[in-house]
């Protein structure tokens, strides 16, 4: 599933490029789906994602989560600095085939 993401990221922002800062964004929730939902059967996705669901993506459990992939794209790119080089390290952090969510 990580490889899934990764190829399915890196063909996205090379179509366009802010599809990169949006996968900073939801990688800790595509991470916690694939922690937490079992496909042992149609009743355990269904029960197992029903419950992610009320643990990760209630409003409460959204702002810590979308909050620290902010702060770590507003310290580890030039959003803050210089947006117009964002085109730029967005392309290159996917070209360069880096994985996980370090991306630098």
């Amino acid at each position: 599933m990580q490889q899934m993401f990764q190829n399915y990221v890196q063909s996205r922002t090379l179509q366009n490029w802010k599809f990169w800062l949006f996968s900073h964004i939801i990688r800790p929730l595509f991470d916690s789906f694939n922690r937490m939902v079992s496909t042992a059967s149609m009743a355990d996705l269904r029960e197992t994602a029903l419950d992610w669901l009320d643990q990760h993506c209630s409003l409460p459990a959204l702002r810590p989560t979308v909050l620290s992939s902010l702060c770590q794209l507003s310290t580890s790119t030039s959003i803050l600095t210089d947006p117009s080089l964002m085109p730029e390290q967005a392309m290159q952090a996917v070209t360069r085939g880096e994985s996980g969510n370090n991306f630098y």
